[in-house]
């Protein structure tokens, strides 16, 4: 943990609070704003920041409790969701090894590869599970239009995430060393 920096309690409790109100804002204040099949995705994004700023187990109690959410709010195939941001955040975890995503560029471009991975994962188990789905022809540009919709709005709810862990991050309180 850098200097400066709230600690994981703060940072997973902020997350976890954010999914859940943003799962419920997608399914009443964000609908207006979607354009046909495109819509505002901002868990994504907070799949994308608990892998990079997580740890390991506790990033993935709340990537869990995220994936669960959406998964009953959705009304699909349960445990769908559970299973697909589970497979983002790793590939999160072990991207971290070697990437920062301090960048709003980089934060852009996390989001915008792993909302087509996310999609694609999507399509797929839904033609495993419901037979007489069959993806449309123009999959290939709602990806790359969903991608960019959700690239371009990732600085704001990534912003709004971590607005929320610096304020439980003030309130939380000091971590305390014991002395030998």
């Amino acid at each position: 943990m850098k200097r400066g920096e709230p600690n994981r309690w703060p940072r997973a409790l902020g997350t976890s609070v954010m999914g859940l109100l943003f799962a419920v804002l997608g399914t009443t204040a964000f609908s207006w704003w979607a354009l046909g099949p495109l819509r505002l995705e901002p868990i994504i994004v907070l799949v994308v920041s608990a892998g990079y700023r997580l740890p390991l187990v506790l990033g993935f109690v709340v990537v869990m409790f995220l994936g669960y959410v959406a998964d009953l709010i959705s009304g699909g195939v349960m445990g769908q969701s559970v299973v697909i941001f589970t497979i983002i955040y790793v590939i999160c975890q072990l991207a971290r090894r070697k990437l920062d995503i301090a960048s709003w560029p980089f934060q852009m471009l996390s989001v915008g590869v792993l909302t087509i991975v996310d999609h694609l994962l999507t399509a797929g188990a839904v033609t495993l599970t419901v037979t007489s789905y069959v993806p449309p022809v123009n999959l290939p540009l709602l990806l790359l239009a969903q991608a960019l919709i959700n690239a371009l709005t990732a600085p704001l709810f990534f912003g709004l995430n971590e607005g929320l862990v610096g304020i439980l991050g003030r309130l939380w309180p000091a971590e305390r060393k014991v002395a030998p």
